[in-house]
């Protein structure tokens, strides 16, 4: 008895794609295939048993061949033409192409045709059954493309098919042992292959593995085995495209048995979720992410979002489906497909369990706050319509707040540069500073709504008076002598009753200022001048209101006080 067994790498991508594989064999068809071959797979132990090693090869190239053609491959709205020998009739077949993800990363092989009928061949009647099929087809408004011969080198080789072209990956899965050692997993092997984009999109040329000066040939090589996990890989990835943008990410572990322990709690509470136009797999909701953090609070997001519809963090806390899920560390790619697909960025994330407590915090009780909806609000308009340089803001937002660092600063200047309240803004920076997990950053709740009182009034005051001074003299302080002077000032300038009463400081907040952190302070109390909290009622919602104009002064403020 032959057994084939599946080691692990230590590569994130290779390891995630034996996952997908052992997967791909319990689909039906590969089921009765490996009952046709006689192949026993052994899931718990990561093994193919068969009498066979013929047989193992060939059960493993025909389920990465249904893999591909089942889930990497998409029909296009086009179609051509083929002659089917057996009933000598032309007929129209779906036209293929990888799918938007796919095809960003792999480059399939041209099919290639086998049987051909050419045209110099054909029978006057053939021919003229030809030519009055194509006019038929071509007539077709549905078709977009015109449907013709295929044309060989020489105007004398045209052709039509006498098959259905597919698409396919050249694959050559050596399991055969020999001298060679896998670049990846280490066994030995007879041949292997050298691996191009398609097996690792990382790769890189070999002449730049070389060192200086060196025989070093920088060849690398991939069993069989790791070659078919390489195909598998893009079938569990979650990714998102956007324009020439790419995210991929996928998590990792100390060995197989807990990785597979962690992609079926994903599985279970985050499944894959194709949207229409198959450009993310993590999330139906609109997003138009671009640049890498952004792209990873999105999956944070989707991920969170999906397993509070099953039970709540609390309770999950002490479950150790939940300590997979969220504690285990995250590997997150991102590239850009310009003449060639180049990656720019990477970044290794294993905090999503501090990341989900915050989340539960900020989205709790009846005036939580809509995620998705926030971070899609992050953007700047321009004039000439929405672009990648819009959301710079929400990507160094994000960035700060995947490190667990102040994010007040990143918020001041996107809200003035927003010029308009964002609903859930107020709440999420609220909480953040509140509950923040890094110490260095979280501030007493007593001392965040004092700073919310402050923003409040100076909010309201420069709304409904249109005095921007007292709320631009604050943003603009440089120094934290400057910083109390305007908020000294800010108390005589802002004596009237009916903005919600004189402007005070309270000791309490004097106290706690110093040369460290009087600009987180600053920029907390102009956030909360610029984005009150959303108030839900009956045209009484504040952020709303402010965005409104032209009333006077004394409707304002029966509107706030009502």
């Amino acid at each position: 008895m032959y057994e084939a067994e599946f080691k692990e790498s230590g590569n994130y991508w290779i390891d995630s794609g034996i996952i997908s594989l052992f997967r791909a064999f319990n689909s039906p068809e590969n089921k009765e295939l490996a009952e046709k071959l006689g192949v026993t797979v052994r899931a718990k132990k990561f093994t193919i048993e068969s009498p066979s090693k013929e047989d193992v090869s060939t059960f493993l190239k025909e389920v990465v061949d249904n893999l591909v053609n089942k889930s990497y491959i998409t029909e296009t709205q086009n179609k051509d033409i083929w002659y089917d020998e057996t009933d000598g009739e032309f007929k129209l077949y779906q036209k293929t192409n990888f799918t938007p993800f796919h095809s960003t990363l792999i480059s399939g092989v041209i099919p290639s045709i086998k049987n051909k009928l050419l045209l110099k061949e054909m029978s006057p009647d053939l021919r003229e059954k030809f030519e009055s099929k194509l006019k038929l087809f071509n007539e077709n408004t549905d078709q977009k493309a015109k449907i013709g011969p295929k044309q060989g080198k020489e105007p004398d080789k045209a052709y039509v098919p006498m098959e259905i072209p597919r698409l396919s990956i050249n694959t050559t899965l050596d399991i055969e042992p020999g001298k060679n050692n896998c670049s990846f997993c280490g066994r030995s092997v007879k041949r292997g292959i050298n691996p191009s984009g398609v097996n690792y999109p990382w790769i890189t040329s070999t002449t730049k593995l070389k060192n200086f000066n060196s025989m070093h040939a920088g060849k690398l090589v991939m069993c069989g085995y790791c070659e078919a996990a390489s195909i598998a890989a893009y079938n569990i990835v979650r990714y998102h495209i956007n324009d020439k943008n790419l995210f991929m990410a996928l998590p990792h572990a100390d060995n197989l048995r807990e990785l597979r322990d962690i992609w079926t709690d994903i599985i279970t509470y985050s499944p894959t979720k194709s949207t229409e136009n198959l450009y993310c797999n993590f999330t139906q909701e609109k997003i138009s992410a671009y640049y890498l953090s952004e792209n990873l609070v999105y999956l944070a997001i989707s991920m969170y979002n999906s397993i509070r519809n099953y039970v709540s963090q609390r309770e999950l806390k002490d479950d150790s489906a939940w300590q997979r899920f969220a504690s285990k560390r995250w590997y997150l790619s991102f590239g850009v497909n310009e003449q060639a697909l180049q990656f720019r960025k990477e970044l290794e994330f294993a905090r999503f369990g501090d990341l989900f407590k915050f989340f539960d915090f900020v989205t709790e009780d009846e005036e939580g706050t809509d995620l998705f909806q926030l971070f899609n609000d992050l953007f700047v308009e321009r004039k000439k319509g929405y672009s990648s340089a819009n959301v710079l803001y929400r990507e160094k937002i994000s960035e700060k707040l995947l490190n667990f660092h102040d994010i007040t600063d990143e918020v001041e200047r996107f809200t003035f540069e927003k010029n308009r309240p964002v609903k859930g803004l107020h709440n999420f920076v609220k909480i953040y500073m509140i509950k923040s997990v890094n110490k260095g950053v979280r501030m007493e709740e007593q001392i965040v709504e004092i700073c919310e009182t402050i923003g409040d009034k100076i909010g309201k005051f420069s709304y409904f008076t249109n005095d921007k001074g007292v709320l631009f003299g604050l943003r603009n302080s440089k120094s934290l002598t400057e910083f109390l002077e305007n908020l000294n000032s800010a108390q005589f300038k802002m004596p009237n009753e009916k903005y919600k009463g004189r402007l005070e400081i309270p000791k309490e907040l004097l106290l706690k200022l110093d040369e460290k952190n009087w600009r987180q302070y600053k920029s907390l109390i102009t956030i909360f001048a610029k984005n009150p909290p959303s108030k839900k009622g009956n045209g009484t919602e504040v952020g709303s209101s402010l965005e409104k104009g032209n009333e006077n002064t004394v409707e304002k403020t029966e509107a706030m006080e009502g």
